[in-house]
């Protein structure tokens, strides 16, 4: 078959595809039984070793010794437009807030450092209230031991057994406090102020920081969970309904157009036209020209 042949054929062929629609094509079972065969263990486990692996390796080699920094990504008003998103008051969510402050944890920590606050008052030594009380009973002893004497203890050790109920008291009201604070104006716009600053510190950060952080990943360990999660949770109901819905409105809106269409929007109707005829015309030729054609 002449070579002007081929090229008149692969061209009258792409004309009529463009006229097609994708659901002509392809189908959302389709999909879904290709994602079904594609997504087992062992042909997961084949695409990370043959292609993420070293993709991934390559990527970070690069980064590694690049000496660019981070925000050479970003055009400035993009970069200055993002900073001041980021910067805007971030309030924290109130079911968080209560779910933190009213915690065991939290709880814990609140009576330990009250508990801890109240024992460096009452060490000996001190210029809290033991001190004073010391103090007290020292001089009472000088005066007349028989009807002073034991005031000072006596009165630190009632003060003692109510610290217990002063710290049960207190934790409520502290709590209480970190959730005022948690919620207030004033922390939402220090979160933004920092969160903008965050994200301007990283535009200073070096690409082969990142790539040196990024190297230290446990790859071995998300690699090898992968054949194992994908396919798990791909049998799930909900997953799989999510999946069957997206497909479904994926191809419900690229059928919307013919695919001439969608690749006139793209601006790549002649790009792919051309590259149609450069590979899949020579592909024909020998293909006519081979055994196979005669089978």
């Amino acid at each position: 078959m002449e070579a002007a042949v081929i090229d008149r054929l692969i061209g009258s062929f792409f004309d009529f595809l463009c006229e097609r629609r994708v659901a002509e094509l392809v189908d959302t079972a389709q999909v879904l039984a290709a994602i079904d065969t594609v997504s087992t263990p062992d042909r997961i486990g084949r695409l990370i070793t043959r292609f993420v692996a070293p993709s991934r390796q390559r990527l970070l080699a690069r980064a590694q010794a690049s000496a660019l920094l981070f925000g050479v990504w970003l055009p400035e008003p993009v970069k200055q437009a993002i900073a001041d998103f980021l910067g805007r008051p971030v309030r924290i969510p109130k079911k968080l807030i209560d779910e933190f402050v009213k915690s065991e944890k939290v709880r814990d920590q609140v009576r330990t450092t009250m508990q801890e606050a109240i024992t460096s008052v009452m060490k000996p030594g001190s210029s809290g209230l033991r001190g004073v009380i010391g103090m007290g009973a020292r001089a009472a002893g000088a005066a007349g031991r028989g009807l002073f004497g034991g005031l000072g203890a006596e009165v630190q050790k009632q003060f003692e057994e109510r610290i217990k109920d002063v710290v049960d008291g207190g934790v409520g009201l502290v709590q209480k406090r970190i959730a005022e604070r948690l919620a207030s104006e004033e922390t939402a716009r220090s979160l933004g102020k920092r969160r903008k600053q965050a994200f301007l510190d990283l535009q200073q950060r070096s690409e082969k920081e990142a790539g040196e952080f990024l190297a230290q990943l446990a790859y071995s360990l998300i690699d090898g969970l992968a054949p194992v999660v994908v396919p798990y949770n791909l049998q799930r109901a909900e997953v799989r309904d999510a999946v069957r819905a997206e497909v479904e409105a994926v191809l419900t809106d690229l059928s919307t157009q013919t695919i001439g269409q969608l690749l006139d929007d793209l601006g790549l109707r002649e790009q792919v036209k051309q590259g149609l005829r450069d590979k899949l015309g020579p592909l024909i030729g020998a293909y006519v020209a081979s055994p196979y054609f005669m089978r």
